[in-house]
Order: structure tokens, then sequence, then C-alpha cells
């Protein structure tokens, strides 16, 4: 009995060894690597108005010894101010024109988002292909494995063959 079961060992062995030489298959691995970059960045800036300036011009004349403003010949408006205001109180003329220069101090921030992603993937080639000869000798072996279980078992059958009397 022991020496049925070596035998059975040994040839299981002998299946396992044969079964496990296979070339390995392509490996593919899958880098990724996600990259995200947040840039704030502080503008300032200064706006500048230009001066403005309008004119008023107009005829003056004097009656009973005090001046009255007779008629307009021009009122210009500047771009940004209306016709001046022109008063006169007892012989006092008063006219309110100018603008002075601006100036407009703005800052703001603004917000840049850098999104990177990277994705490698790397599949080894295999040079070392086999030839039609290997092929066909790997599957008779495959095949000679399907068999030896058979012969081995009709020839322990054949040794171990019960007494019919």
């Amino acid at each position: 009995m022991t020496k049925k079961l070596k035998c059975f060992a040994f040839s299981l062995l002998i299946i396992l060894i044969v079964i496990s030489c296979r070339s390995p298959k392509p490996v593919q691995s899958e880098n990724k690597a996600q990259t995200i970059t947040i840039t704030e960045t502080l503008h300032d800036t200064v706006f500048k108005i230009a001066k403005d300036s309008s004119s008023y011009n107009a005829l003056l004349d004097c009656i009973n010894g005090k001046a009255v403003l007779k008629n307009v010949i021009q009122a210009e408006p500047g771009r940004t101010l209306k016709s001046p205001r022109v008063r006169l109180d007892n012989n006092k003329l008063s006219v309110d024109c100018n603008l002075k220069e601006q100036e407009l101090y703005a800052h703001w921030k603004s917000k840049q988002i850098k999104d990177v992603q990277e994705k490698t993937i790397t599949i080894t080639k295999f040079i070392n292909y086999l030839t039609f000869w290997q092929k066909v000798q790997i599957w008779l072996g495959r095949l000679l494995l399907l068999l030896l279980p058979f012969l081995i078992a009709r020839f322990v059958y054949k040794i171990y063959k019960p007494f019919v009397v």
C-alpha cells in the first residue's frame, strides 16, 4: 500500500511540475498622478481721471450803475462737468466750473486652479515568442499528461491483479 501511495505522490508531483512550466503573460501596470495647483495673485492698479473744465461766455451790460447779464454767447460743458454756474450779485461775478484730477485705487485677487492628471500605462512586451514546433511539443506534452495517469493505473492493475479462481 505504501508503494502505491509513493507512486501516486510521485506521479502527481511530476504532473504539477510540468503544468507549472509556462510563460508569463504581459504585465500591464497603470500609474495615475493628479496634481492640483492653486495660485492666488494680488493685483492692484490706479485709475486716473484727467482734469476737466467748462467755459461760459456772456455779455454784460450796465443798467443804473449795476452790471447785468445781457445775453449768453457760449456755455460749453466739459467731459464730466456740467455748464458752469454763474452768479452776478452786487456787481460781483461768481463762476464755479473746475474739476480736480481724481485717482481711484483698486485691488483684487485672482485665483488660478491648474489640474494636471498624468496617466502612465506600461505594457511589457516579450521578444522571444514560441515557434510552431515548440507549441506542438507543448501540446504533445499535455496529451501525454492526460494519458499518463491512465497508463500508470493500467500498469498497477496488471501487477496487482487479483487472483481469480
